[in-house]
């Protein structure tokens, strides 16, 4: 399994965006058709760096540190974060624009396609959880994660979650990027809990735009079948697997990742 090339900073610009409350930075590469990619929980934009490289010849990818993470000032609230994407593509002016979210980033890009369908060109979510489509059968233990976070225990909670099958990685260059980014989560977000946006089984058939349903091979077994099911009830859906891979199928397979995103996002001419 090839490894993606490691950007350069010189490979990428950096802008920041008011939302509410705060801003939030954005990091961007490429020029082409425009995609948004939401981190996952934990995480920060430096989780795409195995994307840049390859997808920014052919699309302008937009990274942002969402509202709570990275180096955001917004506060935590994952109920206004559809509207910071929104506030992001407006800035930057765009009209309709491709939106890819990996985990707690698909929870927010399913928010955005539910509330701004007609924005969207297409949708690709990866390891989503979707518990009212799918039973869950996974836990996360984040009472035991915003005691840690409250007693100021960080260097614990970053050790046991990065314990978690979500955090398991499958390649050395997957484990190194993933251990660099946890080092700097400080659990501000487990200190000011907010409501997670709901999806409902409804929701799923009104996605009017293409989507992407994924997870890699070696994702948890609720997560792959959220996928399978949100595939099943999108009326214009794919589902797809990642070989090689775990939760973090980006950075585990970039490659097979990279190929399956811009397959899938490759605008196509009309008939």
């Amino acid at each position: 399994m090839l490894a993606a090339r490691v950007p350069s900073p010189a490979d990428l610009w950096h802008g920041e965006v008011a939302v509410h409350g705060g801003t939030l930075p954005i990091w961007m590469a490429g020029e082409g058709a425009p995609v948004i990619l939401l981190h996952g929980w934990t995480l920060d934009h430096r989780m795409w760096a195995p994307q840049i490289a390859e997808l920014s010849t052919k699309f302008f990818l937009v990274m942002p540190d969402r509202r709570g993470c990275g180096a955001s000032t917004a506060p935590p609230d994952l109920a206004r974060e559809a509207d910071d994407v929104i506030a992001i593509a407006d800035f930057l002016g765009f009209d309709r624009f491709a939106l890819v979210g990996l985990s707690q980033g698909a929870v927010v890009a399913l928010d955005v396609a539910r509330k701004f369908a007609s924005r969207l060109t297409g949708l690709v979510v990866s390891g989503a959880p979707l518990p009212a489509l799918v039973e869950r059968q996974e836990v996360i233990d984040l009472d035991r994660f915003r005691a840690l976070a409250a007693a100021g225990d960080l260097e614990r909670l970053r050790a046991e979650w990065s314990r978690h099958p979500l955090m398991e990685t499958h390649s050395s260059q997957a484990r190194a990027l993933m251990r660099e980014i946890l080092a700097d989560y400080d659990g501000r977000d487990l200190l000011a809990p907010s409501h997670v946006p709901g999806f409902p089984r409804e929701a799923a058939a009104l996605l009017a735009m293409p989507v992407l349903a994924m997870t890699g091979a070696h994702d948890t077994l609720w997560r792959r079948e959220c996928a399978r099911v949100l595939a099943t009830l999108a009326p214009r859906a794919r589902h797809r697997e990642i070989p090689g891979a775990g939760h973090l199928a980006n950075a585990d397979n970039p490659a097979a990742f990279n190929t399956a995103l811009a397959q899938f996002l490759q605008p196509k001419a009309p008939a």
